[in-house]
């Protein structure tokens, strides 16, 4: 089969309808067809489109990749089967009424001077649906024309179909469907108001739905979340159930940030014979969501919660995740919990999960446990403290064993984005995490492994966290950036893969590297050259964690996968629930799940950084004119990065840097005619030079 599609396809210009195709190749069912073809596309040999035509992609003929567009017109297009190129341009004339992030069909001709160019032949699949934007006064003021906030949208005349329907006002904020493109016209129907662009929470909620992501609740979920919120003692039968196993007893306590209402967590640490006993209770969300519920179902789509500077979009609605599931101090609480026996010297010897009932006793925040860590005052319950100690006793042999076996000990800060009560920005501050937050994510690490193993043990599906092994190709790449440092480690090929070595390389970098932004922008450069974590079927171990077997059981509240995991202990281990149908069913969704949480991770991840260049570029807006210190984060082709202390970023283009500047992609370094150049990690001086709220761009230049 494979064989006759590639060669009828090749006998017909290259390209066919689906159907045509079909019937030259004597397909009865264009569903197996279909099925036949997928590999062929899969591995960039065909491209099937969703007008039904399918394309022999080849160097001479079709291509197909993703469209860029620039505000004035133009755009580029990558290459599927050659990533590596650059991409090509296509000027305003040949776009075919395609759009930023279209999948296009394409083919490539050449100008009189050698210069290539693309044609768009077809969009081949769509994704973006909708636009973001302001309404705005017409520059003769006559009018209210819809601005969208993404400017590569900036060429098309927008053109409001319903615009009779509404009051316009100006500098609403709009949520616009796209309908039709006609040449450089963009037919679009307004769908929802956003708020009001003047206003930093509203500007915040548009990039939000920006980003396709779900703020309100579907009214059936709400509905169920309203006949699922009832406490735990109102729940006689259950309630009694679990006084069998209570930790009511035990000191339990959360540790969390300071505004966080989402707690998910709660530990309790005692010495036990000749070792500890460490106990991670977690808010049983599984009790109250049951599959297949409105609850569920929204919550897979959702598949986590997205945190936007100064707001939360849940996954669950607020009355179970700020109230009926979070382990606020005080209150009775169904959990799951994972006890974990150690030895003296950090090693796990035994393991075991439950359904629980808790009481948390005090409600802890990182600030004040790092102060207790550091001075050792504590003006709370002594028995907290006490318990504090004994914790951080064990935690410090857990990091140990952990940093023994080879988990990459990674100091990198994250930006603190501080808000007034009209959700204006008004500092940004570099958060580092003290003793308290490892102590927490160490402990979570341990009972997060320890529920893998006992259901990694049996065999059965399971939802794992992975972190793929790094290819030698590309840590040799890190590895070879840190002699431009004066670093140079000499290793096998075996040995580059070995996370201990990359610990060392790691300490190095901070013995031998006196600039902590420096040292912060290396470590981050090795992030750039390791897999991404996702969530599988199968276990491959998680890399970063040193760990050969990892799953995500701490956060219900906040993550699907978590929940999804809950429900697999108590099918698995507390009911002992193995059968094959089961066994059968959890396979499938667990496929099908992963594909779901692994993208709506990605997104919510995209979003949050967005939200945090926006907050930085309204920050920095009446900053014009000021200069600061800073380090170069990375340098590119166009110029280069700097970080100021409080993480904020710029540019320095390099039209700003004088003629005869060149870039080396292996050193990643742009050199002057004169020898000067400019590299990661260099000390610089700036001035802002320009502040874009709209291309939610911050420009500077060198002083």
């Amino acid at each position: 089969m494979k064989m006759d599609v590639i060669a009828t396809l090749k006998l017909n210009h290259n390209q066919l309808p689906l159907t045509e195709l079909g019937r030259l190749v004597e397909a009865d069912d264009l569903n197996e067809l279909n099925k036949e073809l997928k590999p062929l596309v899969d591995n960039q040999t065909l491209c099937l489109t969703a007008q039904g035509n399918v394309y022999l992609l080849t160097e001479e003929g079709f291509h197909c990749g993703l469209l860029k567009m620039h505000q004035k017109g133009f755009g580029f297009v990558s290459d599927v089967r050659n990533p590596e190129r650059d991409s090509y341009f296509v000027p305003p004339t040949a776009m075919n009424g395609a759009i930023k992030g279209d999948e296009v069909v394409y083919k490539v001709s050449f100008e009189d001077d050698g210069r290539d160019r693309a044609e768009i032949i077809e969009i081949a699949h769509r994704d973006k649906e909708f636009l973001i934007g302001e309404i705005r006064r017409s520059y003769d003021g006559r009018f209210l024309d819809f601005i969208p906030t993404d400017i590569s949208f900036n060429n098309f005349r927008m053109v409001i179909l319903n615009k009779n329907d509404l009051v316009l006002k100006e500098h609403d904020l709009y949520k616009a469907k796209i309908i039709n493109i006609q040449d450089r016209k963009m037919f679009i129907r307004l769908k929802k108001n956003i708020g009001n662009a003047t206003k930093a929470a509203d500007r915040i909620l548009s990039i939000a739905e920006e980003f396709d992501l779900p703020i309100e609740f579907m009214p059936n979920t709400l509905r169920n979340a309203q006949n699922v919120n009832i406490h735990p003692r109102e729940e006689k039968a259950e309630f009694e159930r679990r006084l069998t196993t209570s930790i009511m007893d035990k000191g339990l306590v959360t540790i969390d940030g300071l505004d966080s209402k989402d707690l998910d967590d709660a530990i309790y640490v005692e010495r036990y014979k000749d070792g500890y006993k460490l106990i991670v209770a977690i808010a049983d969300v599984s009790h109250y969501v049951l599959p297949k519920s409105p609850l569920d179902r929204e919550a897979l789509r959702r598949g986590n919660s997205t945190y936007l500077a100064n707001m939360v979009i849940p996954m669950l609605p607020k009355i179970l995740s700020d109230d009926l599931c979070s382990l606020n101090p005080n209150t009775e609480k169904f959990a799951m919990a994972c006890e974990m026996i150690f030895d003296s010297m950090g090693d796990m010897v035994n393991k075991r999960v439950f359904e629980t009932i808790m009481i948390s006793h005090a409600r802890l925040n990182y600030d004040e446990c790092n102060k207790y860590f550091q001075e050792q005052k504590w003006d709370k319950a002594p028995e907290v403290a006490k318990m504090l100690d004994v914790a951080h006793e064990l935690y410090l042999k857990l990091l140990k064993q952990r940093e023994a076996k080879g988990m990459l000990n990674l100091e990198i800060r994250e930006p603190k984005i501080v808000m007034d009560k009209d959700s204006n920005v008004v500092a940004i501050k570099a958060r580092q995490s003290g003793p308290s937050e490892q102590l927490i994510e160490q402990f979570m690490v341990s009972a997060n492994e320890a529920v893998a193993e006992l259901v990694h043990e049996q065999e059965l599906p399971f939802i794992y966290r992975d972190h793929g092994k790094p290819s030698v190709e590309s840590l040799s790449e890190w590895y070879a950036s840190l002699k431009t440092f004066g670093i140079n480690i000499k290793l096998t090929n075996k040995e580059m893969t070995d996370p201990r070595n990359l610990n060392k390389a790691l300490q190095m970098i901070d013995h031998q590297i006196a600039n902590p932004i420096e040292k912060e922008l290396l470590n981050l450069s090795l992030l750039r050259h390791l897999d991404k974590a996702e969530y599988a079927l199968e276990n491959i171990g998680h890399f970063g964690l040193a760990s050969k077997c990892y799953t995500h059981f701490t956060s219900p509240i906040r993550r699907y996968p978590d929940l999804m995991v809950h429900r697999f202990l108590r099918e698995y281990i507390l009911n002992g629930d193995t059968s094959e149908a089961l066994q059968r069913q959890n396979t499938d969704f667990i496929k099908k799940a992963s594909l779901i949480v692994n993208e709506t991770e990605i997104n919510s991840v995209d979003c949050e950084r967005e939200v945090v260049k926006v907050c930085m570029v309204e920050f920095m807006q009446d900053k014009v004119g000021q200069i600061y210190d800073g380090v170069i984060a990375v340098a590119l082709k166009f110029g280069f990065f700097v970080q100021l202390e409080n993480m904020v970023e710029g540019l320095v283009h390099i039209s700003t840097l004088g003629s005869g500047v060149t870039y080396d992609d292996k050193t990643q370094t742009l050199t002057k005619d004169n020898n000067t150049f400019y590299r990661m990690g260099q000390a610089v001086k700036i001035r802002v030079e320009a502040v874009d709220p709209q291309k939610r761009t911050i420009d500077f230049v060198l002083v």
